[in-house]
């Protein structure tokens, strides 16, 4: 009986598992054909020199490959060829030309069977970017493209770079060149040349040569124009040294006047009748253009000037100290402002003197200026009551080594300081603030500091005494003074006039305790923990909290 059950259970077993086997065979001989599967890469896109590199996954029911390149994501496509391996080399033997060197590409490739119906899709292989072109030139930089010049530059490699070809932007093999220009002795031996004639805002390819031999090339993106208009003076792009004196009498009231950066101007003892403005422009190096002030600036007789304004210059004269100025003014006259704006100003006798003549200045302004080493005539000196300034601002500007500060025979209407630094000024024993004509001595709308922070006086004989006069007349003048400090080396001489409202000492340091270099005019703080780092002193040097 047990037996037979065995049996029983034998047959039963055989019986399904030929069920099963039966289905399963049934089920392989139904199952239908499918598409064969997207190619795949065996290892990254790559590039040699201006080919690329496909290294598909072998597909053995592969027959074929179709690859397509694009430059577009596939929006268009540049080239389509058939392979049958799976290494493909894409180059000028697949395409029919030669790549681009330095561009991105995409690949795709599709799998064919032995019947059209049984292809894959399409499989995206991803991006790749050929190599750039062999050269010993050099890639340009923000200060080597400017409006409309281009600073083209190589190392010395192999045989000498003997011309130079400007192409448009989108004229990518470098058929039909622009430009063209043979270099001469000078140009091959400095392995450099400015290209002019450039159109602002511009996209060009510049490439360089050694006979009819392609060296290299660079894309250039020339800047947006610097200014337009009708008056408007680039002086930029002269290797001459300019005088503005014998430049500025021909043009209109109004012009803009472009100085290049790192090169020099005379003034020319210029006599202004017009207004004026005086900008730096594009440059191929970060420096400031400078005006060499070895001659002054001056005010044609009777004139009416709305205004001059100076900004990105520096102002200085060599061996000035003790005798030039931007402006020493000794003729009659009104001027409605003179402005100077992220300038750099030193080693000067003055700034601004008015010795002779009678007139009116309604405003006089720095802003975002660095000034030193300023002799006795000050950053402004009105010396002759026939003379008034009405509105004086410095605002956001650093003041250091100056004899006297701000010195005036006629009244004023105001004097505004705010977010300064100033140190070593005045001289030890000198007035900061100098309103010296009995009768014409006040400031009538007061003196407003705020948000600035004063060392010492200069000692220019290196001695330590620093104590200064605070004000001379000003007997009726008004005193401002909000969030500003002094150090504790800052003092006044005995008997000397203090400033109302200006505290003494509330910086418990002396000026190297508070800033990092105040002998040369480094004036990032040292102390970090004081107080007024944040809202405080010029805000160039400000820490924010």
């Amino acid at each position: 009986m047990k037996m037979e059950k065995l049996n029983i259970k034998a047959i039963i077993l055989l019986l399904v598992s030929g069920l099963i086997v039966m289905i399963a065979c049934n089920k392989e001989e139904d199952f239908p054909r499918t598409r064969l599967f997207q190619p795949v890469l065996n290892e990254d896109l790559y590039s040699v020199d201006n080919t690329i590199i496909v290294n598909l996954g072998n597909m053995k029911e592969a027959q074929s490959y179709t690859i397509e390149v694009s430059r577009d994501s596939f929006l268009t496509t540049l080239y389509s060829f058939s392979s049958d391996t799976n290494l493909v080399v894409i180059d000028k033997n697949t395409v029919g030309e030669d790549l681009l060197w330095f561009t991105v590409y995409q690949v795709q490739a599709t799998a064919h069977a032995d019947d059209a119906l049984y292809d894959s899709k399409p499989s995206f292989l991803g991006s790749v970017r050929t190599a750039k072109f062999p050269s010993n030139m050099g890639t340009p930089t923000l200060f080597d493209i400017l409006d409309t010049r281009a600073r083209v530059f190589w190392t010395p490699a192999g045989a000498s770079i003997t011309s130079i070809k400007v192409f448009a932007g989108d004229d990518e093999r470098l058929t039909n060149p622009l430009a063209e220009y043979e270099l001469t002795v000078e140009e091959q031996a400095a392995h450099e040349k400015i290209v002019g004639g450039l159109t602002a805002a511009t996209s060009y390819q510049i490439a360089i040569y050694s006979g009819e031999t392609l060296r290299g090339w660079e894309i250039y993106n020339t800047r947006e124009a610097f200014v337009s208009g009708d008056n408007v003076l680039d002086l930029s792009g002269i290797d001459t040294v300019v005088n503005l004196a014998a430049v500025l009498p021909d043009v209109a009231d109004g012009t803009i006047v472009i100085l290049e950066g790192g090169k020099t101007y005379l003034a020319g003892g210029y006599a202004f009748d017009k207004s004026i403005s005086f900008v730096a422009g594009y440059s191929f190096t970060p420096s400031l253009p400078v005006i060499d002030c070895s001659t002054n600036f001056n005010l044609s007789d009777g004139a009416n000037v709305d205004y001059v304004t100076f900004k990105d210059i520096h102002l200085t004269a060599p061996g000035g100290f003790g005798s030039r100025y931007v402006f020493n003014i000794d003729q009659s006259g009104t001027m409605g402002e003179i402005k100077f704006e992220s300038c750099v100003i030193r080693t000067l006798r003055g700034i601004c003197r008015m010795k002779g003549g009678d007139g009116t200045l309604d405003k006089y302004t720095f802003y975002d200026c660095r000034i030193d080493s300023i002799y006795g005539y000050a950053l402004l000196s009105v010396d002759k009551n026939t003379w008034q300034c009405n509105d004086i601002l410095l605002q956001n500007s650093t003041i250091s080594k100056t004899q006297y500060f701000l010195v005036s025979r006629n009244n004023s209407n105001s004097v505004v300081i705010d977010g300064c630094t100033i140190n070593e000024a005045p001289e030890k024993g000198r007035q900061l603030f100098r309103w010296r004509e009995s009768g014409q001595d006040d400031v009538f709308n007061g003196v407003t500091i705020t948000n600035t922070i004063i060392g010492h006086g200069w000692n220019m004989t290196g001695e330590t005494d620093f104590a200064i006069d605070g004000f001379d007349g000003m007997a009726n003048t008004n005193w401002t003074i909000v969030n500003s400090y002094t150090t504790a080396d800052f003092t006044y001489g005995v008997g000397k006039d203090e400033i109302p409202g200006l505290p003494v000492g509330n910086y418990s340091g002396t000026v190297e305790d508070l800033w990092v270099d105040p002998a040369n005019a480094d004036f990032n703080f040292k102390d970090t923990g004081f107080a007024g780092k944040g809202d405080s002193g010029d805000p160039r040097w400000r820490i924010g909290l």
